[in-house]
Protein backbone atom coordinates (compact mmCIF):
# COMPACT_ATOMS: atom_id res chain seq x y z
CA UNK A 1 0.00 0.00 0.00
CA UNK A 2 0.79 3.45 -0.56
CA UNK A 3 -0.46 6.80 1.18
CA UNK A 4 0.15 10.24 0.73
CA UNK A 5 0.94 12.20 3.95
CA UNK A 6 -2.65 13.89 3.89
CA UNK A 7 -4.45 10.95 2.63
CA UNK A 8 -2.93 9.28 6.55
CA UNK A 9 -3.76 12.98 8.13
CA UNK A 10 -6.84 12.77 6.52
CA UNK A 11 -7.86 9.73 8.10
CA UNK A 12 -6.15 9.78 11.52
CA UNK A 13 -6.09 14.06 12.25
CA UNK A 14 -2.58 15.67 12.62
CA UNK A 15 -1.46 18.16 10.42
CA UNK A 16 1.90 17.65 7.80
CA UNK A 17 4.62 20.09 8.14
CA UNK A 18 6.69 19.61 5.10
CA UNK A 19 6.47 18.04 1.72
CA UNK A 20 3.18 15.98 0.80
CA UNK A 21 5.15 12.71 0.17
CA UNK A 22 4.01 9.73 -0.91
CA UNK A 23 5.23 7.06 1.95
CA UNK A 24 5.02 3.02 0.88
CA UNK A 25 6.19 1.09 3.71
CA UNK A 26 6.95 1.79 7.74
CA UNK A 27 9.36 0.90 10.09
CA UNK A 28 11.24 1.72 13.39
CA UNK A 29 13.58 4.55 13.34
CA UNK A 30 16.61 3.42 13.03
CA UNK A 31 16.03 0.58 10.21
CA UNK A 32 13.89 3.01 8.02
CA UNK A 33 14.34 3.13 4.37
CA UNK A 34 13.69 5.69 1.64
CA UNK A 35 10.03 5.94 0.86
CA UNK A 36 8.95 4.84 4.48
CA UNK A 37 7.10 6.56 7.62
CA UNK A 38 8.91 6.23 11.01
CA UNK A 39 7.66 8.02 14.30
CA UNK A 40 9.34 9.44 16.94
CA UNK A 41 8.18 9.81 20.82
CA UNK A 42 10.81 11.61 23.08
CA UNK A 43 13.32 14.00 22.58
CA UNK A 44 16.07 11.13 23.70
CA UNK A 45 15.46 9.49 20.33
CA UNK A 46 16.29 12.57 18.48
CA UNK A 47 20.14 11.14 18.19
CA UNK A 48 19.02 8.16 15.56
CA UNK A 49 17.25 11.12 13.57
CA UNK A 50 21.18 11.69 11.96
CA UNK A 51 21.70 7.90 10.10
CA UNK A 52 17.53 7.81 9.60
CA UNK A 53 16.73 6.92 5.90
CA UNK A 54 12.93 7.44 6.44
CA UNK A 55 11.13 9.68 4.34
CA UNK A 56 8.55 10.95 6.96
CA UNK A 57 8.31 10.95 10.54
CA UNK A 58 5.24 11.16 12.76
CA UNK A 59 6.25 12.95 16.18
CA UNK A 60 4.27 15.12 18.86
CA UNK A 61 3.86 18.01 18.74
CA UNK A 62 5.90 19.41 21.91
CA UNK A 63 9.42 18.01 20.82
CA UNK A 64 8.52 19.48 16.83
CA UNK A 65 10.94 22.61 17.58
CA UNK A 66 13.94 20.31 18.63
CA UNK A 67 14.03 18.78 14.98
CA UNK A 68 16.84 20.18 12.95
CA UNK A 69 16.88 17.83 10.36
CA UNK A 70 14.52 18.54 6.82
CA UNK A 71 12.09 15.79 6.61
CA UNK A 72 8.19 15.41 6.34
CA UNK A 73 6.32 15.23 9.26
CA UNK A 74 3.25 14.08 10.64
CA UNK A 75 2.65 16.45 13.96
CA UNK A 76 0.46 14.54 16.59
CA UNK A 77 -0.48 14.44 20.16
CA UNK A 78 0.79 11.12 21.02
CA UNK A 79 3.06 9.70 18.06
CA UNK A 80 2.78 6.03 19.80
CA UNK A 81 -0.76 5.80 19.43
CA UNK A 82 -0.56 7.49 15.93
CA UNK A 83 1.87 5.04 14.67
CA UNK A 84 -0.64 2.11 15.97
CA UNK A 85 -2.96 3.55 13.83
CA UNK A 86 -0.64 4.09 10.71
CA UNK A 87 0.28 0.04 11.34
CA UNK A 88 -3.94 -0.70 11.22
CA UNK A 89 -3.74 1.76 7.74
CA UNK A 90 -0.47 -0.42 6.01
CA UNK A 91 -1.65 -3.74 7.43
CA UNK A 92 -5.26 -4.29 7.78
CA UNK A 93 -6.51 -6.74 10.27
CA UNK A 94 -7.36 -10.10 8.72
CA UNK A 95 -11.03 -10.85 8.45
CA UNK A 96 -12.82 -14.30 7.61
CA UNK A 97 -15.55 -14.40 4.90
CA UNK A 98 -19.21 -13.59 6.62
CA UNK A 99 -21.48 -16.91 7.02
CA UNK A 100 -21.44 -20.43 8.74
CA UNK A 101 -19.18 -23.26 7.45
CA UNK A 102 -21.07 -26.46 6.37
CA UNK A 103 -19.18 -28.48 9.63
CA UNK A 104 -19.63 -26.01 11.85
CA UNK A 105 -22.32 -27.98 14.82
CA UNK A 106 -24.51 -25.56 16.13
CA UNK A 107 -27.57 -25.81 18.59
CA UNK A 108 -30.83 -24.57 17.14
CA UNK A 109 -31.82 -22.77 20.11
CA UNK A 110 -28.24 -20.29 19.15
CA UNK A 111 -28.82 -16.72 18.16
CA UNK A 112 -26.18 -15.75 15.41
CA UNK A 113 -25.56 -11.99 14.87
CA UNK A 114 -25.19 -10.26 11.33
CA UNK A 115 -22.37 -10.32 9.59
CA UNK A 116 -21.10 -13.31 11.66
CA UNK A 117 -17.96 -15.22 10.33
CA UNK A 118 -17.85 -19.28 11.71
CA UNK A 119 -15.42 -21.24 10.44
CA UNK A 120 -15.32 -25.03 10.21
CA UNK A 121 -15.48 -27.69 13.16
CA UNK A 122 -16.76 -25.26 15.40
CA UNK A 123 -19.15 -26.61 18.18
CA UNK A 124 -21.92 -24.04 19.83
CA UNK A 125 -23.92 -25.33 22.45
CA UNK A 126 -27.66 -24.70 23.92
CA UNK A 127 -29.06 -20.75 24.33
CA UNK A 128 -25.71 -19.29 23.65
CA UNK A 129 -26.20 -15.80 21.54
CA UNK A 130 -23.53 -14.90 19.62
CA UNK A 131 -22.94 -10.76 18.42
CA UNK A 132 -23.01 -9.06 15.26
CA UNK A 133 -19.30 -9.31 13.37
CA UNK A 134 -18.22 -12.03 15.38
CA UNK A 135 -15.15 -14.35 13.79
CA UNK A 136 -14.54 -17.35 15.21
CA UNK A 137 -11.72 -19.41 14.00
CA UNK A 138 -11.85 -23.14 13.18
CA UNK A 139 -11.79 -25.59 16.17
CA UNK A 140 -13.12 -23.01 18.50
CA UNK A 141 -15.58 -25.01 21.50
CA UNK A 142 -18.26 -22.78 23.11
CA UNK A 143 -21.04 -24.10 25.62
CA UNK A 144 -24.08 -23.45 26.73
CA UNK A 145 -25.63 -20.08 28.00
CA UNK A 146 -23.13 -18.48 26.33
CA UNK A 147 -23.48 -15.04 25.39
CA UNK A 148 -20.76 -13.07 23.44
CA UNK A 149 -20.80 -9.38 22.38
CA UNK A 150 -20.51 -7.61 19.29
CA UNK A 151 -17.49 -8.04 16.91
CA UNK A 152 -15.33 -10.69 19.47
CA UNK A 153 -12.47 -12.17 18.00
CA UNK A 154 -11.82 -15.78 18.51
CA UNK A 155 -8.70 -17.80 16.86
CA UNK A 156 -8.24 -21.32 16.78
CA UNK A 157 -8.69 -24.29 19.32
CA UNK A 158 -10.13 -21.52 22.21
CA UNK A 159 -12.30 -23.48 24.53
CA UNK A 160 -15.14 -21.40 26.20
CA UNK A 161 -17.24 -23.28 29.14
CA UNK A 162 -21.31 -22.92 29.92
CA UNK A 163 -22.27 -19.81 31.63
CA UNK A 164 -20.03 -17.32 29.94
CA UNK A 165 -20.59 -14.03 29.15
CA UNK A 166 -18.50 -11.73 27.27
CA UNK A 167 -18.53 -8.35 26.06
CA UNK A 168 -17.87 -6.12 22.78
CA UNK A 169 -14.82 -5.90 21.34
CA UNK A 170 -12.45 -9.25 23.11
CA UNK A 171 -9.96 -10.44 21.24
CA UNK A 172 -9.19 -14.82 22.53
CA UNK A 173 -5.86 -16.04 21.21
CA UNK A 174 -5.25 -19.72 20.18
CA UNK A 175 -5.82 -22.29 23.23
CA UNK A 176 -7.04 -20.19 26.02
CA UNK A 177 -10.05 -21.51 27.97
CA UNK A 178 -12.50 -19.40 29.30
CA UNK A 179 -14.93 -20.83 32.09
CA UNK A 180 -12.77 -23.72 32.91
CA UNK A 181 -13.42 -25.43 36.51
CA UNK A 182 -11.58 -23.74 39.06
CA UNK A 183 -9.30 -25.39 41.58
CA UNK A 184 -11.16 -26.30 44.47
CA UNK A 185 -11.25 -28.68 46.69
CA UNK A 186 -11.69 -29.92 50.00
CA UNK A 187 -9.82 -32.38 52.24
CA UNK A 188 -11.57 -35.20 55.23
CA UNK A 189 -10.03 -36.30 57.99
CA UNK A 190 -8.12 -38.89 56.16
CA UNK A 191 -5.90 -36.19 53.83
CA UNK A 192 -8.23 -37.10 50.96
CA UNK A 193 -9.28 -34.71 48.62
CA UNK A 194 -12.56 -34.15 47.35
CA UNK A 195 -13.45 -32.27 44.15
CA UNK A 196 -15.95 -29.08 44.84
CA UNK A 197 -18.26 -28.29 42.30
CA UNK A 198 -17.63 -24.90 40.63
CA UNK A 199 -21.19 -23.43 39.78
CA UNK A 200 -20.42 -19.98 38.84
CA UNK A 201 -19.23 -18.19 35.84
CA UNK A 202 -17.19 -15.57 34.25
CA UNK A 203 -18.13 -12.10 33.30
CA UNK A 204 -15.84 -10.45 30.78
CA UNK A 205 -16.22 -6.95 29.95
CA UNK A 206 -15.64 -4.76 26.76
CA UNK A 207 -11.87 -4.24 24.71
CA UNK A 208 -10.54 -7.44 26.50
CA UNK A 209 -7.74 -9.23 24.98
CA UNK A 210 -6.75 -12.49 26.42
CA UNK A 211 -3.34 -14.40 25.30
CA UNK A 212 -2.41 -17.82 23.85
CA UNK A 213 -2.89 -20.92 26.19
CA UNK A 214 -4.12 -18.46 29.16
CA UNK A 215 -7.21 -19.74 31.27
CA UNK A 216 -9.63 -17.76 33.30
CA UNK A 217 -11.72 -20.17 36.06
CA UNK A 218 -15.41 -20.28 35.92
CA UNK A 219 -16.53 -19.21 39.97
CA UNK A 220 -16.93 -21.82 42.63
CA UNK A 221 -20.51 -19.82 43.47
CA UNK A 222 -20.45 -16.57 41.96
CA UNK A 223 -18.74 -14.82 38.97
CA UNK A 224 -14.70 -14.70 37.92
CA UNK A 225 -14.54 -11.23 36.38
CA UNK A 226 -12.64 -9.54 34.03
CA UNK A 227 -13.52 -5.55 33.61
CA UNK A 228 -13.08 -3.35 30.76
CA UNK A 229 -10.09 -3.06 28.93
CA UNK A 230 -8.02 -5.76 30.39
CA UNK A 231 -4.98 -7.15 28.61
CA UNK A 232 -3.84 -10.62 29.39
CA UNK A 233 -0.68 -12.14 28.11
CA UNK A 234 0.37 -15.51 26.77
CA UNK A 235 0.10 -18.34 29.90
CA UNK A 236 -1.60 -16.53 32.43
CA UNK A 237 -3.64 -18.41 35.06
CA UNK A 238 -6.95 -16.69 36.56
CA UNK A 239 -8.19 -19.04 39.06
CA UNK A 240 -11.90 -19.28 40.31
CA UNK A 241 -13.88 -15.47 42.02
CA UNK A 242 -11.13 -13.35 41.04
CA UNK A 243 -11.60 -9.93 40.17
CA UNK A 244 -9.74 -8.02 37.90
CA UNK A 245 -10.34 -4.23 37.85
CA UNK A 246 -10.04 -2.21 34.14
CA UNK A 247 -7.23 -1.82 32.26
CA UNK A 248 -5.03 -3.29 34.02
CA UNK A 249 -2.49 -5.49 32.32
CA UNK A 250 -1.09 -8.99 32.91
CA UNK A 251 2.08 -10.39 31.91
CA UNK A 252 3.20 -13.82 30.47
CA UNK A 253 3.18 -16.74 33.41
CA UNK A 254 1.38 -14.84 36.24
CA UNK A 255 -0.72 -16.36 38.40
CA UNK A 256 -3.59 -14.90 40.62
CA UNK A 257 -4.84 -17.54 43.11
CA UNK A 258 -8.83 -17.50 44.08
CA UNK A 259 -10.91 -14.99 45.30
CA UNK A 260 -8.31 -12.27 44.96
CA UNK A 261 -9.44 -8.54 43.98
CA UNK A 262 -6.82 -7.02 41.44
CA UNK A 263 -7.44 -2.99 41.64
CA UNK A 264 -7.73 -1.25 38.10
CA UNK A 265 -5.07 0.28 36.22
CA UNK A 266 -2.95 -2.15 37.77
CA UNK A 267 0.09 -3.68 36.23
CA UNK A 268 1.66 -7.58 37.05
CA UNK A 269 5.20 -8.40 35.42
CA UNK A 270 5.72 -11.80 33.94
CA UNK A 271 6.18 -14.72 36.43
CA UNK A 272 4.67 -12.81 39.82
CA UNK A 273 2.57 -14.82 42.09
CA UNK A 274 -1.03 -13.61 43.74
CA UNK A 275 -1.98 -15.28 46.57
CA UNK A 276 -5.86 -15.64 47.28
CA UNK A 277 -8.39 -13.91 48.93
CA UNK A 278 -6.20 -10.52 48.86
CA UNK A 279 -6.91 -7.01 47.45
CA UNK A 280 -4.31 -5.22 45.46
CA UNK A 281 -4.81 -1.44 44.83
CA UNK A 282 -5.54 0.54 41.64
CA UNK A 283 -2.58 1.71 39.89
CA UNK A 284 -0.16 -0.57 41.89
CA UNK A 285 3.04 -2.50 40.03
CA UNK A 286 3.79 -6.14 41.08
CA UNK A 287 7.83 -6.50 39.53
CA UNK A 288 8.46 -9.56 37.81
CA UNK A 289 8.74 -12.90 39.65
CA UNK A 290 7.82 -10.99 43.14
CA UNK A 291 5.46 -13.17 45.14
CA UNK A 292 2.69 -11.03 46.91
CA UNK A 293 1.22 -12.63 49.96
CA UNK A 294 -0.89 -10.42 51.62
CA UNK A 295 -2.99 -7.38 51.04
CA UNK A 296 -1.86 -3.91 49.27
CA UNK A 297 -3.64 -1.37 50.13
CA UNK A 298 -1.15 1.80 49.21
CA UNK A 299 -0.74 2.26 45.70
CA UNK A 300 3.27 1.62 44.31
CA UNK A 301 5.84 -0.74 42.65
CA UNK A 302 6.56 -3.97 44.59
CA UNK A 303 9.07 -6.58 43.88
CA UNK A 304 11.62 -8.60 45.07
CA UNK A 305 12.27 -12.91 45.07
CA UNK A 306 13.56 -14.71 48.26
CA UNK A 307 15.21 -18.03 48.06
CA UNK A 308 13.44 -21.18 48.84
CA UNK A 309 13.97 -22.51 52.18
CA UNK A 310 12.83 -24.80 55.32
CA UNK A 311 9.91 -23.03 56.33
CA UNK A 312 11.13 -22.21 59.98
CA UNK A 313 13.78 -21.06 58.33
CA UNK A 314 12.06 -18.98 56.30
CA UNK A 315 9.74 -17.19 58.75
CA UNK A 316 13.00 -16.49 60.73
CA UNK A 317 14.87 -14.65 57.98
CA UNK A 318 12.23 -13.38 56.67
CA UNK A 319 11.18 -10.92 59.85
CA UNK A 320 15.07 -9.84 59.88
CA UNK A 321 15.32 -8.98 56.35
CA UNK A 322 12.42 -6.88 57.13
CA UNK A 323 14.54 -5.31 59.75
CA UNK A 324 17.49 -5.20 57.51
CA UNK A 325 17.82 -1.59 56.83
CA UNK A 326 16.99 -0.48 60.82
CA UNK A 327 19.84 -3.18 61.35
CA UNK A 328 22.50 -1.08 58.64
CA UNK A 329 21.54 1.86 60.62
CA UNK A 330 22.03 0.07 63.90
CA UNK A 331 25.33 -0.97 62.31
CA UNK A 332 26.91 2.00 61.12
CA UNK A 333 26.51 3.96 64.41
CA UNK A 334 28.34 1.34 66.23
CA UNK A 335 31.11 1.18 63.87
CA UNK A 336 31.18 4.93 64.39
CA UNK A 337 31.63 4.45 68.17
CA UNK A 338 34.10 1.74 68.38
CA UNK A 339 36.20 4.05 65.66
CA UNK A 340 35.83 7.18 68.28
CA UNK A 341 37.47 4.36 70.99
CA UNK A 342 40.11 3.38 69.17
CA UNK A 343 41.27 6.74 67.84
CA UNK A 344 40.66 5.98 64.15
CA UNK A 345 38.60 8.80 63.68
CA UNK A 346 40.98 11.57 63.99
Amino acid sequence: MKYKLSEIVAKLGGYVDGEDITVSGISSIDKAKVGYITYLTDEKYIKYLDKCEASAIIINKRILDKIDKKISKIICDDSNIYFINVIRLFYPEKRLNVGVKNTALIDKSCIIGNNAAIEDNIIIGINTKIGDNCQIYPNVFIGDNVVIGDDVVIYPNVVIHDNVTIGNSCTFQSGCVIGSEGFGNVQDSKKKWHKKPQIGGVLIGNNVNVGANSTIDCGSMDLTIIEDGVIIDNLVQIAHNVKVGAYTAIAACVGIAGSTKIGKFCQLAGGCGITGHIEIADYTIIGGLTGIGKSIKEPGLYMGAYPFANYKDYAKNAIHIKQLHDMYGRLKFLESKISKLLGEDK
